[in-house]
């Protein structure tokens, strides 16, 4: 009953939040229900692992008899597998079929098809479904297999669709309804349902060896993994495998090691002595004796605390790389930690471990206690006038239960929704992307909800300090970006752009933190819980000018993609924005100085004559400087290539404002230098 019960409750939590997300979409938007559906289950399962990161193109199209529909994918950069998703139309209290399953699986499947032959012509007016299909074409080379997600908040009692083939690939329906969607949201269910046998997998139990004596608090195994076991762990779980926190910095940090790869290709012999192996915990370890050797028969609950790299590496190696793994061997630390010692032990293993990449401590319990903190901050900082409060999210999906729990009768239910309004709620990777935005990075806020929180989760310590804690000053601007984020939402919403509207927004806010930085005044906003109609106005002249450029810069690339690049903030960066005589309120601490710096024509006419004033030799030496410079932007690098073919033209053809403002740049960086 109860077990029921916290379903309901989590049931009407996705409700609202797919609500919430619907009235944030532009008027017109297709599949919107579905749509907003989609995004809100997609938060769930990527805090779970299960999905890395998405985009939405949502389309539908009943052109003949082979209609079909998708409403995202996602395809990471390090996989050969494409998820696609799809939903139905409307909310589902109740069950959903499996007609209308294999209906809506099938659908997604015509629509993989329909861009792998190129009969993009379908897509014509929808611009994210076209970018979208036209990557699938262009990827589809490194693309070896097909999942098709087929998501509702309904209950689904079949869920056996049939594997079909689509494109000479095989692909196969996932289905993840409300009960199984809140399964993969509870803290602890990564773990529970990793359940290993190894006789199953390898065909035998796992020789090991047990610490003795076995102390008191803990039990700990060593032991030598097969590569191919390895292998089809990461296959079958994914990033599930690591510790939520692990996690995320193993995806802020990049790039698989190319020492792994190199030792798997050129000497896997030597794996295991080469490499540091992995170092696990489990809730439960099976263990016998076979033949007078200790076993492990079962794990349940495996978490790799470190060693995440070799994990993926391995599994890259095989599955993209097409390298046999039958001479791999990894050994591994496994270790059974009481569940209530897990938060105290898990922090520390991963400090002392010997690893490839080492992750400070501070990097695993940096999230939980500056969540905490921030959280208990949103409970007791109220804005002026203390009618209402912010509510701070830290656990996905908290805010309804919490209107749930203390809105006991409607009376009750009111006096929540008046301190608490839904308008004023958000959540971790929320907050990520206020922040993120406003500190410059939004290139990477366009890279999804899950990267972007990992960047930030990473970057918080460094930016901060150490011992840095969230005090009522920074809760108090966080609430004034928060706001002012939601409001150049509104204003592109407004705009009716006919895409990227997230991309506009990000970049838009994160030009006007560019240009102002830290003279913006977060106290009025905070003060006023509203931007000015002045920054409003600014926001709505930007916004247009901020899309196109997008658009234009992207050329023949992908703009969604282009959009999460660090070249493609650059060129953001030199758009001459205007800014008006009169400067928003939040804006007029910035003075004179900076609006005469970004706004007359006689700086944009001084950046050309210095950049035509250098001879032929001194772009030279400047372009043979900056090849080799790591702070100058490889986008720079090739205006300043441009501009020294410019100077031994003398000079025919004169700069653009753009490649002048970039000029200058890359001249005062080489004069510092002492280049000149």
């Amino acid at each position: 009953m109860l077990e029921e019960r916290l379903l309901e409750e989590f049931g009407n939590s996705l409700v609202a939040e797919a609500e919430d997300r619907a009235s944030e979409l532009p008027p017109g938007s297709p599949l919107g229900w579905a749509t907003a559906l989609v995004e809100a289950m997609l938060g769930y399962l990527e805090e779970a692992g299960v999905v890395t990161d998405h985009d939405l193109c949502p389309h539908q199209d009943n052109e003949g008899h082979r209609p079909c529909r998708i409403i995202g994918y996602s395809l990471p950069e390090d996989s050969v597998r494409l998820e696609l998703f799809t939903a139905p139309d409307e909310t589902q209290a109740g069950a959903i079929s499996r007609r209308e399953l294999s209906r809506l699986s099938g659908w997604a499947a015509r629509f993989f098809d329909y861009a792998v032959k190129g009969d993009h012509s379908r897509f014509a007016a929808n611009g994210a479904a076209l970018e979208a299909a036209i990557r699938i074409q262009n990827e589809l080379p490194r693309i070896e297999e097909l999942r098709i997600n087929v998501l509702t908040n309904g209950r689904v009692r079949d869920r056996d669709v049939a594997e079909i083939s689509v494109a000479g690939r095989p692909a196969v329906t996932e289905v993840w309804d409300l009960e199984r969607l809140y399964r993969a949201s509870g803290e602890q269910v990564s773990r529970d349902r990793i359940e290993i046998d190894f006789s199953l997998l390898t065909g035998r139990p796992l020789p090991c060896i047990e610490m003795k004596p076995r102390p008191a608090e803990y039990e700990t195994y060593l032991a030598v993994l097969p590569g191919n076991l390895i292998y089809e762990l990461f296959d079958q779980y994914g990033p599930r495998l690591f510790e939520f926190n692990v996690r995320s910095f193993l995806q802020a940090r990049g790039a698989v090691n190319k020492g792994i790869q190199k030792t798997i290709r050129e000497a896997p012999g030597r794996f295991l002595a080469y490499n540091n192996g992995l170092t696990a915990t489990a809730d439960e370890i099976e263990v016998a004796t076979l033949h007078g050797e200790t076993v492990i028969k079962r794990i349940r609950g495996l978490q790799i605390v470190n060693g995440a790299q070799t994990t993926a590496s391995i599994h890259r190696a095989r599955k993209q790389d097409k390298l046999p793994l039958d001479e791999v061997a990894v050994s591994m630390k496994l270790t059974l930690v009481e569940p209530e010692r897990l938060e105290e032990f898990v922090p520390l293993i991963a400090r002392f471990a010997n690893t490839q990449n080492p992750i400070q401590v501070a990097d695993l319990s940096a999230s939980d206690k500056f969540h905490q903190q921030f959280e208990s901050l949103a409970t007791s900082v109220w804005p002026p006038g203390e009618e209402s409060r912010w509510f701070y999210e830290r656990a996905r999906g908290s805010f309804q239960m919490a209107r749930n729990r203390e809105g006991s009768t409607p009376a009750r239910r009111r006096e929540f929704d008046r301190t608490c309004p839904r308008s004023q709620h958000f959540g971790k990777t929320d907050l990520a992307k206020y922040l993120m935005t406003w500190w410059g990075q939004p290139q990477i806020v366009s890279r999804g909800a899950q990267k972007n929180y990992s960047a930030f989760m990473f970057s918080l310590r460094e930016r901060m300090g150490e011992n840095w804690a969230p005090d009522k000053v920074f809760f108090q601007e966080a609430i004034a970006k928060a706001i002012l984020f939601r409001a150049a939402q509104v204003v592109v919403k407004r705009a009716r752009l006919q895409s990227y509207g997230a991309n506009v927004v990000t970049y838009t806010v994160a030009s006007l933190s560019e240009k102002f930085g830290d003279a913006f005044e977060f106290g009025l906003v905070w003060k006023h819980q509203a931007i000015s109609d002045e920054l409003e106005n600014l926001l709505s002249e930007w916004a247009p000018m901020v899309h196109a450029e997008l658009v234009q810069s992207a050329g023949a690339r992908n703009v969604t993609e282009w959009c999460k690049k660090d070249d493609c903030w650059a060129e953001i960066r030199s758009l001459n924005l205007p800014v008006p005589a009169v400067l928003p309120p939040e804006l007029e601490a910035a003075g004179a100085g900076i609006r005469s710096e970004i706004n007359p024509l006689e700086a944009q006419a001084s950046s050309v004559d210095q950049c035509s004033s250098l001879d032929a030799a001194t772009w030279a030496r400047i372009v043979a400087w900056a090849t080799t410079a790591p702070d100058i932007d490889d986008y720079d690098k090739k205006v300043a290539h441009t501009l020294s073919g410019y100077a031994i033209n003398g000079w025919l053809k004169a700069p653009s404002i753009k490649q002048a403002t970039r000029g200058v740049r890359v001249i005062e960086a080489a004069r510092q230098a002492g280049v000149f």
